[in-house]
């Protein structure tokens, strides 16, 4: 029977799916309907675009009437005829060029919300990969107790110890469960989390691989930072100037039509031709005055953006190197608790020299740097991708 048990685990062992933080990211790349959308309104925008632009259709009419003369017979007269608008020089071409680099522009500002979508992924991998290696730590540290306070229930039946003295202990190993617990529902979440959000689909035997995440530096490179945002200006900043140049246009169209007459006593054929003399009306100069002054508002609204981002850019600097710092520090202060102090408390509390109390309150002392090791690393990681979103730095 134990040698069924074991084949059956040893088979679901082997069919359990470990991704890495790649097949997550290309998984969610796969369904990811931020990009559907935004291709599907760049769609949108290209055909509404050409639609808008496009040439205005022939226009035909007609007109029948009963003529009554003073002299000779009554009798029908009709006139049918056709007339289009015709747009000159290239103004149609820069129309079109006009709102295509401005819809370019909106889509480049539409990808950074994809980007902040996969930075949160990276982020949410590598903070349950942190829980995961908590729970498993911490795990070890209840087994480690829970040894113990075995080993003081033989001493109690021998009356080695008090029943108060099992009792803290019993306490104490009550705790350490019920945290064991609420760190292994933590990590449980925050998988199903990560799970959900890139589409991935998964069993209670999935998990994570967790040796690709990033490695802890006090520094990190950001290559052609801010490049969606600099392209997104650059392209509002010439959909203005061909504005600009299309407004200057003194002549921008003709109407032409033809029309048939047929009289009671004669045929009519006319030829008309119809030309907007824009220096008559101001509209065409102050479509051009506003988009010099959209020109002049794009640039200073996108320096007044770039300053707060390079600021912020600078702080999330700032507290990465801190985070950096501050892990190698409660490493090395956890270290020298672990293996220099709590060795020389538990050979006390063993020869009777330490209260169970002090004991106690030193174990907790070591499972709370722990704990801050661990907090630090999330903050460290939730620094680091926030960083990259900001940066707009694509791959990293």
């Amino acid at each position: 029977m134990k040698q069924l048990v074991l084949f059956i685990f040893l088979m679901q062992l082997g069919h359990a799916s470990t991704y890495t933080l790649n097949s997550i990211l290309k998984s969610a790349d796969q369904n990811n309907v931020l990009s559907k959308a935004l291709q599907q309104e760049g769609l949108a925008l290209s055909a509404s675009n050409k639609a808008n632009t496009a040439s205005d259709p022939f226009e035909i009419f007609g007109e029948g009437t009963k003529a009554y003369p003073d002299i000779g017979s009554n009798g029908y007269e009709y006139s049918v005829g056709a007339s289009k608008k015709l747009i000159l020089g290239n103004i149609q071409d820069q129309e079109r060029t006009i709102t295509q680099l401005s819809n370019q522009a909106y889509l480049l500002e539409g990808e950074r919300n994809i980007l902040n979508f996969k930075n949160g992924l990276k982020n949410l991998y590598h903070q349950h990969c942190l829980d995961t290696q908590n729970y498993k730590s911490f795990k070890q540290s209840y087994q480690d107790f829970a040894k113990l306070y075995k080993k003081k229930q033989k001493a109690y039946k021998y009356q080695e110890i008090s029943k108060t003295e099992l009792m803290q202990l019993e306490t104490e190993k009550n705790r350490l469960y019920a945290q064991l617990q609420e760190l292994k529902m933590q990590q449980e979440i925050s998988k199903q989390n990560l799970f959900m959000l890139s589409k991935v689909h998964y069993t209670d035997t999935t998990q994570l691989s967790c040796r690709d995440m990033y490695p802890i530096k006090s520094t990190v490179k950001l290559a052609n930072t801010f490049r969606l945002s600099k392209e997104a200006h650059e392209k509002r900043l010439l959909s203005t100037q061909k504005a600009i140049k299309r407004y200057s246009s003194t002549l921008e169209s003709i109407d032409i039509s033809a029309q048939y007459t047929n009289e009671l006593d004669v045929d009519r054929y006319s030829i008309g031709l119809s030309l907007p003399l824009n220096f008559t009306s101001e509209r065409s100069e102050q479509k051009r005055v506003a988009a010099m002054y959209q020109n002049s508002a794009i640039g200073y609204r996108y320096e007044q953006t770039m300053r707060e981002k390079r600021s912020l850019l600078t702080q999330l600097k700032s507290h990465l190197k801190s985070n950096a710092f501050m892990v190698q520090t409660l490493k090395r202060n956890y270290k020298n608790y672990k293996n220099k102090l709590l060795p020389l408390i538990q050979t006390s509390y063993d020869l009777g020299e330490t209260s169970v109390i002090e004991y106690l309150l030193n174990r907790q002392k070591s499972y709370q740097l722990r704990q801050e090791i661990y907090a630090t690393k999330k903050e460290y990681y939730n620094t680091l991708f926030k960083l990259y979103t900001i940066s707009e730095k694509k791959d990293n």
